[in-house]
């Protein structure tokens, strides 16, 4: 077993404490990309999403996917009440029922 030259350890080190950073924050970009997360947690996140090709690919990706759901004219009714109350409105108005959930 050869030992490590002190430069390249340190540089071996970096590469694994960055690898471990990495895994632990990917989780909390989709948190982030809603914007759930407050204080420090929200910074340490924002600062791997800057640096981290993956992470901001993800990010970029959520967003997309959001905005193509928000403006999408047939999106599920946010909630069952408002199903409902369009599905009761349809009936009035002598229109079919939007589609369910």
């Amino acid at each position: 077993m050869t030992k490590l030259s002190a430069p390249r350890a340190c540089r071996w080190w970096a590469e694994c404490r960055e690898k471990l950073r990495h895994l632990r924050l990917r989780g909390a970009v989709g948190a982030y990309a809603d914007g759930q997360l407050t204080g420090a947690r929200h910074t340490r996140v924002a600062a791997h999403v800057a640096r981290c090709w993956a992470c901001s690919g993800e990010l970029l990706a959520l967003r997309l996917m959001k905005a193509s759901i928000r403006g999408h004219p047939h999106r599920a009714p946010t909630s069952l009440t408002e199903f409902r109350i369009r599905r009761l409105a349809g009936r009035i108005a002598g229109t079919s029922a939007p589609p369910g959930p």
